[in-house]
């Protein structure tokens, strides 16, 4: 997952989730509640960046990753939109079809594109007709 539940409490504040997963504490089932949202989120995200993020072990998630995955996990804890938690949602949703569409960088502009494989480079050959070659004409 691109984020974690303390993830989601260091944004949004403990009381907060407390109430929106309707637990008495910030305990084991209010943390599994805020997991499941956040799985959902991360395969939304997943969806869009697959082809520029790709997470292996030790690589450290991009900030705005972690973002817009807890952005989308607590719209999913709300029962009811409000016009903030729509805006909010549009907005990530915005910044992850423009990080698919390559305008938006995750990584501080610093990715590259993968190289395409199967590429094959061959050598040019010297061309037939040139200003050495016809010389004489």
């Amino acid at each position: 997952m691109f984020a974690t539940a303390d993830d989601m409490r260091a944004r949004f504040g403990e009381d907060v989730l407390v109430q929106l997963t309707d637990q008495d504490g910030w305990n084991a089932q209010a943390i599994a509640a805020v997991n499941v949202k956040l799985a959902t989120a991360t395969s939304i995200v997943e969806g869009y960046v697959a082809k520029y993020h790709a997470p292996a072990p030790g690589r450290a998630v991009p900030p705005l990753l972690i973002e817009l995955t807890c952005d989308l996990a607590y719209v999913r804890l709300h029962r009811a939109l409000s016009d903030d938690l729509k805006d909010r949602r549009d907005q990530a949703m915005k910044q992850l079809k423009d990080i698919s569409t390559g305008l938006l960088k995750i990584d501080q502009g610093l990715q590259d594109i993968p190289a395409r494989g199967g590429a094959v480079i061959v050598p040019d050959r010297p061309r037939t007709f040139s200003r050495d070659s016809l010389e004489g004409f």
